[in-house]
């Protein structure tokens, strides 16, 4: 895929601009500039995606379209830690999954349809190191007939015509016609984070597992586990990727139906919860003892005492007061300071022009409808 000639070139460029170096084809009649450049620029932006990739020299990054789509590095390598045994992923893709699976599976087999990126993979495979992963060019749901431990699959969002699809049965390739597997194989299911996961779980007619998978703090994928032990009810599991996978939370979405919502005015704490927890629908599971709702539809949380393990960012509380300028000038004298809004008619932004305010600063204002149901300012400093 890449000559010695044209690694040479891209490590020489990787630190310059990608689209000025596809302007200066003339100057290098024997190398492909349009191609070398493309490679650059995916290098660059896919540093911190694919680190492991994206510093091999050898690596042949595909159209820009299936870099788009891959999975990165750290939640393909958490998707390995749920596996074992033999494997096949019959949406192979540009092969980050089965690349991660191959670090703890005995065999995977890769089945990719798009004969250009089953080979482009074959070969990143292979200067990889792996050898004990079988590359079939095919439709996945076609090669199902031997028995595996796993099957994994990645369906793509969008019909025939492009159009983007919310269920299963409407995804390529229809998820829904390999759940008769289950008998003898267990199934892991990646979706996208838009996902209605209470939809999902019926549509699939109940999952063993699911885990919602962020990164620094934003919701990266949706994983469901369909096995012969199935539920309409399952665990979801909340996990936290950056610096090293971490679980922060797991629950029922039957417990957090039954559960009791608390409101009350702040406390002396605000608590913003993880991104993740809010995807998973846990609302009142959040809330115990000590923790209570700023408002029914306001998920913000508060308390009286600091409780350091709420899965979230943690705030003390300084002052709060209508929706006007005046009061914050006292503590704000440069009138500097982040914005937040939490069920509250305005967006940050507009709330932010509104009063005439700069952001950043070391401190953060809430946009809130508090427990009375009315707007409310609430101003605070994030806990170190």
């Amino acid at each position: 895929m890449l000559q010695p000639e044209e690694i040479k070139f891209i490590q020489e460029n990787l630190q310059q601009d990608a689209s000025r170096i596809a302007l200066s084809a003339k100057k290098y009649p024997n190398l492909d500039i349009k191609k070398l450049a493309g490679q650059i620029q995916a290098r660059q932006k896919l540093s911190e995606k694919m680190p492991v990739w994206s510093s091999n020299e050898a690596i042949y990054f595909p159209q820009q379209i299936s870099l788009e789509q891959a999975s990165s590095e750290a939640t393909a390598l958490f998707k390995a830690t749920l596996v074992q045994g033999t494997l096949i992923d019959i949406t192979g893709g540009m092969g980050v999954d089965s690349w991660a699976f191959a670090q703890k599976c005995m065999h995977v087999t890769y089945v990719e349809q798009q004969a250009a990126l089953a080979q482009q993979t074959k070969y990143n495979h292979q200067v990889l190191g792996l050898d004990h992963v079988t590359h079939i060019q095919g439709d996945g749901l076609g090669h199902l007939d031997q028995v595996y431990d796993w099957i994994y699959v990645d369906p793509a969002r969008r019909d025939q015509q492009g159009n983007k699809v919310i269920l299963f049965k409407d995804c390529q390739p229809n998820v829904l016609e390999i759940l008769d597997k289950v008998e003898t194989s267990k199934i892991l299911i990646k979706t996208s984070p838009v996902l209605d996961i209470s939809r999902a779980i019926q549509e699939l007619g109940g999952v063993e597992k699911v885990y919602v998978v962020a990164y620094q703090q934003e919701v990266k994928e949706l994983l469901f586990i369909k096995t012969a032990l199935s539920s309409f009810d399952p665990e979801i599991e909340i996990v936290e990727l950056a610096n090293s996978p971490v679980s922060l939370y797991s629950g029922r979405l039957s417990e957090e139906r039954e559960a009791n919502m608390q409101i009350a005015p702040v406390g002396n704490y605000l608590y913003e919860a993880h991104p993740a927890l809010l995807k998973a629908g846990f609302f009142k599971l959040l809330q115990g003892e000590q923790i209570w709702q700023l408002g029914k539809h306001t998920h913000l949380y508060s308390s009286n005492e600091y409780v350091c393990e709420f899965p979230g960012k943690k705030y003390s509380y300084v002052e709060s007061g209508p929706v006007q300028p005046n009061w914050l000038k006292t503590h704000l004298p440069d009138l500097r300071v982040n914005i937040s809004t939490k069920n509250f008619p305005l967006k940050a932004d507009a709330l932010r022009t509104k009063l005439k305010l700069k952001d950043g600063g070391e401190y953060t204002l809430f946009a809130v409808q508090n427990s009375e149901e009315k707007n409310e300012l609430i101003l605070s400093k994030k806990c170190l």
